[in-house]
């Protein structure tokens, strides 16, 4: 019987797998602003819309990432890749004084990619981190090329030659390339 991965394997293991850079934003109660990087960011549902982000348990964040709390992801772009290093250490400040919006509105972040703002539902244990999933009121886009991670560094993606783009929901037939 084989003895399972430690740490440094599975680490290894899924920096395999080829992500996009997110940086999650929400107020902590009494107006503190958050933010974190996220890679572990996926969609969950289009009826009703719905994400999900994994937070670990011991996060200075975690508060601002409670339900019923307002976030706006922000998928970074190409450039924003010392943002994204900003976000991903502990500080106590991470954002510039006067940066949060009045209220309990997440903090917005300029350049990026794509927004999704939303509102927390709920959170599920999972494992050393928290699953956290949000439904999505509104959706705002910029410009550029995303921001890709893969294997402890950044990047940028490229399409292979013949690709065409596919709608998920469509019945494919015939070559991929």
């Amino acid at each position: 019987m084989n003895a399972p991965p430690g740490p440094r394997a599975l680490r290894d293991a899924f920096g395999t797998f080829a992500t996009g850079v997110t940086i999650i934003t929400g107020t902590k109660p009494g107006g503190e602003p958050a933010g974190v990087t996220v890679n572990s960011f996926t969609s969950v549902s289009l009826a009703p819309p719905q994400l999900l982000w994994c937070l670990q348990q011991d996060s200075t964040s975690m508060d601002a990432f409670a339900p019923h709390r307002a976030f706006a992801v922000h998928v970074l772009a190409q450039g924003q890749e010392a943002l994204a290093m900003h976000f991903a250490r502990r500080a106590t400040v991470k954002f510039p004084h006067g940066a949060n919006p009045a209220g309990d509105a997440a903090p917005l972040i300029d350049g990026a990619l794509c927004r999704l703002d939303g509102t927390v539902e709920a959170q599920h244990a999972g494992g050393d981190h928290v699953i956290i999933v949000g439904r999505v009121s509104a959706v705002t886009f910029g410009t550029g090329d995303p921001l890709v991670f893969q294997a402890g560094v950044f990047g940028r993606f490229a399409p292979l030659p013949r690709a065409r783009h596919v709608e998920a929901w469509e019945t494919f037939e015939g070559d991929w390339f």
